[in-house]
């Protein structure tokens, strides 16, 4: 066993195990419960499934890239593992654009002011989404590349001292994948705020008012 495990990663994954596995057997029914209610807002069926579990494969992939990038690099040196990666993440990226355009479709349809609040917001999402996978096809290994160059100008900015050296080099398709997370990141809490809006109470009785 290498000493860059030994004192650069293996620290990293015993901090992860010591806090997150106590946290999941504690809060894994709670946990259970938000998944089920997430499944059950965005409707019946398989697509509905297939936006949650796409949405949180995508979520810890990126994640455990930002938070534990010497540990990826370790894990990705092996090309079995690396292509393994590519492939849940090329998987998980197809099961939430599909049940994003599902969900898209059904708000499109719904009458309910709130949900239809979301729609903006989705499909950016959607956009983001389909741009990553046109990135994980067109540029191999992506996993790689993303650890090595993209990570380092994030931390970079979480330390307030960003180095958009390698960034400014990287192609088109991938700069404006980071500039469609930031907008994401903008129109979150936006669409939180006009979705909580469109749901009072007064608003929708003077909506079914006027209707009537």
């Amino acid at each position: 066993m290498s000493n860059t495990f030994l004192y650069d990663s293996l620290p990293y994954l015993v901090l992860v195990l010591a806090v997150g596995v106590p946290a999941w057997l504690r809060h894994r029914e709670r946990l259970s419960a938000w998944v089920m209610h997430q499944v059950e807002r965005e409707g019946t069926g398989s697509a509905a499934v297939s936006l949650v579990v796409g949405a949180t494969i995508m979520l810890l992939w990126h994640a455990a890239c930002f938070l534990l990038p010497q540990p990826v690099q370790l894990f990705i040196r092996s090309p079995m593992r690396l292509f393994l990666l590519e492939v849940v993440g090329l998987i998980g990226g197809m099961m939430l654009a599909w049940g994003l355009v599902a969900s898209i479709t059904r708000r499109l349809s719904s009458r309910d002011p709130g949900a239809r609040a979301w729609l903006p917001f989705q499909v950016l999402l959607l956009a983001e989404v389909l741009n990553g996978l046109v990135i994980a096809v067109a540029y191999r290994w992506a996993s790689a590349w993303y650890v090595s160059v993209v990570v380092p100008y994030l931390r970079s900015l979480v330390t307030l001292q960003p180095d958009a050296t390698l960034i400014a080099q990287l192609p088109l398709t991938v700069r404006l994948h980071l500039f469609g997370a930031l907008a994401l990141l903008l129109a979150w809490p936006l669409t939180r705020w006009l979705a909580s809006e469109s749901s009072a109470p007064g608003l929708v009785s003077a909506r079914e008012e006027t209707a009537g």
